[in-house]
């Protein structure tokens, strides 16, 4: 599942060297996608599903590591740097994720606490028990998607606060049954940059649009 709102060929490029099903939501906010992601998961019967933005790139070796972890795990995600200027990676070793709101115009969270750096990866587990995911190519199985939806932190439209990866994150943390395990060998290129972000986002033409995966005939 990829929410696909710019433009980015690198991305493309990445995404269309994994051989999988994949399900593109052009154009749409994240609040949108409150709607049409849950949806999706309603109507199919994977096994599994993953979810990334469209400014996310994956070795297709790690993608296909995640995969065979999630035969194991109920939750399993990548990792990478906040920003490429950053030393924050999205690994969180903490029991609670903080999050506050500053009235109807925009809801805030605070999650910088506890943050694996990145000269501190190299000494961490193969696995790591994270209470964050960022959405680095998170997988996880059906029924989880089911009893723990995607949804946005903002509860109307016109609300800049999306935070889905949080909101997700943080309810999974607080029930306590599930882990979200984040695989150390599975990095992710994050492109973005400070002041950078967001420029180019469109969402005047909206499309779902399902792919599948390329299968070899056996003779």
């Amino acid at each position: 599942m990829i929410m696909n709102a710019r433009n980015m060929a690198p991305f493309k490029e990445c995404v269309d060297k994994l051989n999988i099903d994949k399900v593109w939501f052009k154009g749409y906010t994240e609040f949108e996608l409150n709607i049409h992601i849950n949806k999706f998961i309603q109507e199919t019967d994977y096994d599994n599903y993953f979810l990334a933005p469209d400014d996310l790139l994956i070795k297709k070796h790690h993608f296909e590591l995640l995969e065979r972890k999630l035969q194991y795990h109920d939750i399993v995600t990548g990792w990478g740097v906040w920003r490429q200027n950053y030393t924050w990676t999205t690994i969180y070793k903490q029991n609670r994720l903080y999050t506050y709101s500053q009235g109807p115009a925009l809801p805030l969270f605070k999650k910088h606490y506890n943050l694996v750096k990145t000269y501190e990866v190299d000494s961490l587990p193969d696995e790591i028990e994270t209470a964050f995911t960022g959405w680095f190519f998170t997988g996880a199985k059906r029924q989880v998607w089911l009893e723990y939806p995607y949804q946005t932190l903002a509860v109307h439209d016109y609300q800049p606060g999306a935070s889905t990866d949080l909101h997700w994150s943080k309810r999974i943390l607080e029930d306590k049954k599930y882990k979200q395990i984040c695989i150390k060998d599975a990095k992710v290129t994050h492109i973005s940059y400070i002041g950078k972000d967001y420029l180019d986002l469109k969402f005047d033409i909206k499309e779902i649009k399902h792919e599948q995966a390329i299968t070899k005939r056996v003779n």
